[in-house]
C-alpha cells in the first residue's frame, strides 16, 4: 500500500490538530479555511489520498490504525464524533463541493 499521504496529512496534523481552533470551532469552518490556505491542486490531490486510503483499508481496525499513524496523535475523529471511515468520506464531499 502507498502510504503517501502528504496532503491529507498536513489537513488532519496541522488543521484539525491541537490549534485546530485558529481556523474554525467547526469540522465545516476548518475544512473552508483549508481550502482557502491551499491551491487547487493540493486540494484535488488532498481528495484523492482520502478516496485512496480509504479504498486501500477496507477493514475498519485497519482503517482506524493507518489513520491514527496518518495523524500522529495531533488528530482522532472520534472526538469530534466520527469514525476515520465517516471523516474522510466527509472531507471528500465537503471538498469537492
Amino acid at each position: 500500500m502507498n502510504t503517501n499521504f502528504d496532503h491529507l496529512g498536513v489537513l488532519v496534523r496541522v488543521f484539525f490538530g491541537q490549534d485546530y481552533d485558529l481556523f474554525g470551532e467547526d469540522f465545516y469552518e476548518i475544512l473552508a479555511a483549508y481550502k482557502n490556505a491551499e491551491n487547487t491542486k493540493a486540494i484535488q490531490e488532498t481528495i484523492r489520498e482520502a478516496h485512496q486510503l480509504l479504498e486501500s483499508c477496507p477493514d475498519e481496525n485497519e482503517l482506524n490504525l493507518v489513520f491514527s499513524n496518518l495523524a500522529e496523535g495531533e488528530f482522532s475523529p472520534t472526538a469530534w464524533g466520527f469514525t476515520a471511515r465517516i471523516f474522510l468520506e466527509n472531507v471528500i464531499i465537503a471538498l469537492s463541493n
